[in-house]
């Protein structure tokens, strides 16, 4: 008899090799095992769907990421925000290296002399400021104009509406104006070429920025000049900066000449004005110049002065305390004039002629006529000896541009009796005075005495 090969019970059926129980308890295992194959499956197939789920969202995230940090990248880089603030911080710390990466010219190259210009323009915290808010309008608004027209906002288009800036610049001008010759101009000291125009030297194609300017130039009066070394800010395109040069010169009046014919020198080099009712205009005169008149007179005396100008804001000044030298004839001079002038007296006596009076003005022979015709010297015939005056006692008047000399005066001569011929001999002291009149001229005379004569006193004479 057939028995269950799992548990040896007899079998009914002899064609079965397992009794019901164990037949029920492998029909059970096999459908848990059937189970467990198909769970299996079932988990291979979701553990699949999951990893690629997994994967795509890793992807995903990854992609986000990337883009993010794309954007952030991007916005940093392309931030105008950011772009301002790197102009401020580079004008701030004067770093023209940086702030010449931020430049794009216009009209002209930029430079590394450029870019160091532009940053000296901006040391002020106030102007830096004023360009900030200009920036942040042309921005917004490519137009927009502000402080400084030189400068601007350039925007290139990179990536999906992003923007790269420039900070633009444009050439600026400088017009030198002055009255001087033979301007030269240096920025930095760099000598430039200007175009001369009808008002004044202009200078085009700069870079904007602040400048070190300094001028040289000829005055009128022909003085080499220059000027004080100015900081300028050239920040507009569109006028041209005006510039003087800062000359220490000005227009000048001196008063106090004591004639319109006098020689007017600046420096000591002559000039060609003149002053009128004792003033003179002169042009152009350089601070420290020393200003001169010297007026030499007719009879020769040369009247000196002299004023310098000293500071540019005093413009008005005077010739003080003129000094005359010279127009005093000499003793052998005075000499000659007194024989001439006394022989022809005497002649004019001995003849009752007064048209032979020479030597003198008319006022003074009109003077000696009276006594000329009177019969006081008639019986006399007088001769001419000598005319000596005290060399040591001659002096010089000058008044309302009449010049005098006046002198003690040794006469000698003598007389005869015109019946008898006896002659006398005869020594007269006198003080004679000359005035000028195309020549020196007797004007005046008085009588003196030895003592005067020998005393010689200046003060004691008219």
């Amino acid at each position: 008899m057939d028995t269950c090969k799992n548990c040896g019970k007899p079998l009914e059926n002899p064609d079965q090799e397992l009794c019901p129980a164990c037949r029920a308890v492998e029909n059970a295992k096999a459908r848990t095992r059937r189970e467990e194959k198909a769970g299996h499956a079932r988990r291979r197939r979701m553990n699949r769907t999951t990893r690629k789920m997994l994967i795509a969202v890793c992807v995903l995230a990854v992609v986000f990421t990337g883009l993010c940090v794309t954007a952030t990248v991007m916005y940093d880089k392309y931030n105008p925000d950011e772009f301002i603030a790197s102009v401020d911080a580079a004008l701030e710390a004067g770093d023209a290296r940086a702030l010449k990466n931020l430049l794009k010219g216009e009209d002209l190259t930029v430079s590394d002399e450029g870019a160091a210009a532009l940053c000296r323009a901006f040391t002020d915290a106030a102007q830096r400021e004023a360009l900030r808010g200009q920036l942040e309008d042309q921005v917004v608004d490519g137009g927009a104009q502000g402080a400084f027209p030189a400068l601007g906002v350039e925007k290139e288009s990179v990536f999906f509406g992003y923007s790269r800036y420039s900070l633009t610049v444009h050439s600026v001008r400088l017009l030198l104006s002055s009255p001087v010759q033979n301007l030269r101009l240096s920025l930095d000291g760099v000598p430039r070429t200007g175009e001369q125009t009808a008002d004044g030297i202009l200078y085009q194609n700069l870079f904007p920025g602040l400048y070190t300017c300094t001028v040289t130039g000829t005055t009128a009066a022909g003085q080499a000049v220059e000027g004080d070394a100015t900081d300028l800010a050239l920040l507009s395109s569109v006028e041209p900066t005006v510039f003087s040069g800062a000359l220490p010169i000005a227009d000048i009046t001196v008063s106090g000449c004591v004639n319109d014919g006098a020689v007017i020198t600046v420096d000591g080099a002559a000039v060609e004005q003149k002053s009128v009712n004792g003033v003179v205009t002169l042009p152009q005169v350089a601070v420290g110049s020393t200003i001169g008149m010297q007026y030499t007179a007719p009879w020769g005396a040369v009247t000196t002065a002299s004023v310098q100008f000293a500071d540019k804001t005093v413009t008005a000044l005077a010739f003080e305390n003129p000094v005359t030298e010279g127009g005093v004839p000499a003793t052998g001079e005075l000499n000659t004039l007194l024989t001439a002038h006394y022989a022809a007296y005497l002649d004019a006596l001995n003849n009752q002629d007064t048209a032979l009076i020479s030597g003198c003005t008319e006022e003074y022979k009109a003077a000696l006529a009276q006594g000329v015709v009177s019969d006081t010297h008639k019986a006399n015939l007088y001769v001419m000896g000598t005319a000596e005056c005290n060399p040591s006692a001659i002096k010089s008047t000058a008044a309302d541009g009449t010049a005098r000399v006046s002198c003690y005066v040794k006469l000698t001569y003598t007389y005869s009796d015109r019946e008898s011929h006896e002659e006398t001999p005869a020594t007269a002291y006198r003080v004679y005075t000359f005035t000028w009149a195309d020549g020196w001229k007797v004007s005046a005379s008085a009588d003196s005495t030895e003592e005067a004569y020998n005393a010689a006193s200046v003060d004691a004479l008219p």
